[in-house]
């Protein structure tokens, strides 16, 4: 800005990274730069508007995304507010489960490793991502990492839409039945209705979507349906804060749960902030870019008191 304030924004791409760079330098800067930081609502708009043409959702959303959170940052700091605050100050600090311990593939000895610390103090438990193709080996790493957290410890499952009807169905009684979870996330592809319908009649433990969700209207549509219990929005594939806030709010008027996908460092702003974010994912991804790493205090994650969202980037990746 003109002023001393500085916003910071970060994103992340597993693919077409370099391609992104390019957005974020190029065009969607041109379509900022001169403008006020603090529209935050009249710049989403206007850069959405100008990619409507060739599409919104992908690249250019994830692009934004970083965007979006530093002019977020910089509103908060305007206001000599930390964000949680700026966006409504519902709690000083939330419950956490570790959201990136057991990812498709890991073994579950490391896994328990690496969670038993963290339970002991006091983080819920863990999200397992499961559908490696062999229901067996799914069925068994679950159960190894349920028995070694023991029947107390939170345990979410996620699936990332990997199973088909049958299996989704036989998986979901197992997991519910005789492994004991708190969630399922994503047995089935978005598109398949019929089944999430199927399941929901099945299940009482919640099942949850939303992660691969690029726009309002798909989470509207859910909501109107019933069968979602819990959304996870993805902040950065949605386009930043901005679009978030929306989506929490339709969920609130469902009497419908959230919990953002990852983006820690944001999420624990998102959770602190609002009051239907009931706890919040952990997870390391962007950590090591970070001077000072989100981590849980006594089993709850802590927002920085500091105005903004009070991050930081760490001397290494400053240089």
């Amino acid at each position: 800005t003109d002023s001393a304030h500085v916003g910071l924004g970060f994103t992340l791409a597993y693919a077409g990274a370099k391609a992104l760079r390019e957005l974020l330098d190029g065009e969607l800067s041109a379509l900022i730069l001169n403008e006020d930081p603090t529209s935050n609502e009249r710049l989403a708009a206007r850069c959405a508007a100008r990619f409507r043409t060739t599409g919104w959702n992908g690249l250019a959303a994830r692009a934004y995304a970083a965007i979006d959170i530093a002019l977020w940052d910089l509103k908060a700091k305007l206001a000599g507010l930390p964000l949680y605050r700026l966006l409504g100050g519902a709690r000083s600090s939330v419950a956490c489960f570790a959201g990136d311990l057991a990812p498709l593939g890991s073994d579950s000895a490391q896994t328990l490793k690496l969670a038993k610390p963290l339970l002991e103090q006091g983080v819920l438990g863990v999200s397992v991502d499961v559908g490696s193709g062999e229901v067996q080996l799914d069925a068994d790493r679950v159960q190894q990492i349920r028995d070694g957290l023991g029947e107390n410890a939170w345990l979410g499952i996620s699936a990332d839409g990997r199973y088909d009807l049958a299996t989704a169905l036989a998986m979901a009684h197992f997991y519910e039945e005789d492994v004991g979870i708190d969630w399922l996330e994503a047995p089935l592809p978005a598109e398949d209705r019929i089944g999430y319908q199927r399941l929901a009649e099945r299940m009482e433990v919640p099942l949850v979507l939303g992660s691969n969700f690029d726009d309002r209207d798909q989470f509207r549509s859910w909501l109107e349906r019933g069968e979602v219990r819990v959304l996870r929005p993805d902040i950065l594939r949605l386009g930043g804060i901005t679009p978030f806030l929306k989506i929490a709010a339709l969920a609130e008027a469902y009497r419908v749960n959230v919990v953002p996908y990852r983006l820690s460092e944001i999420g624990v702003h998102l959770a602190c902030g609002l009051p239907n974010v009931p706890f919040a994912d952990w997870s390391q991804g962007l950590s090591s870019l970070f001077a000072t790493p989100l981590k849980p205090v006594g089993g709850k994650l802590l927002p920085p008191e500091t105005p903004g969202h009070g991050v930081e980037l760490n001397a290494l990746v400053s240089s």
